[in-house]
């Protein structure tokens, strides 16, 4: 394909033709990972004209996929997250390990029975979702400091 070509396939505003695609959106998103490094120096390291990223980011032209591609590689976000908002921003899918999660809900269950404790059930929500966190981040959280932090919690 040409240059031309390109400019013209790319030239082409709001391509309602692509699921998905958030044509209102894509230009707030493209400036926000611009951020303040300016139109030509983020353009260049995306390999696109200055012109042409202008247009992106005027909403008057949207990029081919190969160029959004290039673009969400160079900012270091997600490519579903550019094109369409959806998600976030960095790609990482949050998923619940269920396995860890039913492991810190039977420890604090545990450690309130032992101490023969209470605890509301705000409280509670909010030391298994800081446990969660740890064990999620590779805190391994043995049982008598997870004792001692449901004693500081409970009634």
């Amino acid at each position: 394909m040409s240059a031309a070509e390109t400019v013209k396939r790319d030239s082409t505003p709001h391509q309602a033709g692509y699921p998905g695609w958030d044509s209102a959106g894509f230009p707030q998103r493209l400036a926000e990972i611009k951020g303040n490094m300016s139109t030509l120096g983020f353009a260049q390291k995306c390999g696109i004209s200055e012109s042409i990223f202008r247009k992106y980011l005027a909403g008057t032209s949207v990029p081919g996929a190969d160029k959004l591609v290039e673009i969400a590689q160079t900012a270091q976000v997600s490519l579903s997250w550019l094109a369409t908002g959806e998600g976030r921003r960095d790609g990482v899918e949050d998923k619940l390990d269920l396995a860890t999660l039913c492991a810190v809900i039977a420890g604090v269950e545990e450690g309130l029975k032992e101490i023969g404790g209470s605890m509301a059930s705000d409280k509670k929500a909010e030391l298994i979702a800081l446990l969660y966190e740890m064990q999620c981040n590779g805190e391994s959280i043995s049982e008598k400091p997870m004792l001692r932090l449901v004693r500081l919690a409970s009634d």
